[in-house]
């Protein structure tokens, strides 16, 4: 099962234990394993608290996509479109501006175990 794949990669990515994340969900850890191994299948809620908690789709956890497909807001869908507009100037000044902007930001994972 695939979901059991991606959920073992996604708790090694972020470093979480199978005890934490049954905790935060509300599972037993004995439960979360079978998850984990394929051995015991989830039901739509479970499914849906785990991609949740990953922040991840649910198509995402059953292998339908390699990759996470990344959700914008509407703010950021109209930076995007706003972007798309521009001619290549405009473009190379906002890609600077940003590289300016983002210089002093550490690079972290998406997902922190203090903000889950």
């Amino acid at each position: 099962m695939m979901y059991s794949l991606r959920l073992r990669g996604l708790r090694d990515k972020h470093n979480f234990t199978q005890q934490e994340i049954a905790a935060r969900l509300q599972l037993t850890r004995d439960a979360y394993s079978l998850y984990e191994l394929g051995k015991r299948q989830m039901n739509y809620e479970t499914l849906g608290m785990l991609a949740d908690f990953f922040d991840v789709s649910i198509d995402y956890l059953l292998g339908r996509y390699e990759a996470n497909p990344v959700l914008l807001s509407e703010d950021e869908q109209n930076v995007v479109n706003q972007y798309r507009t521009l001619d290549n100037r405009g473009k190379e000044t906002i890609k600077a501006n940003l590289a300016f902007e983002t210089s002093h930001i550490p690079k972290t994972d998406s997902v922190k175990k203090s903000a889950v």
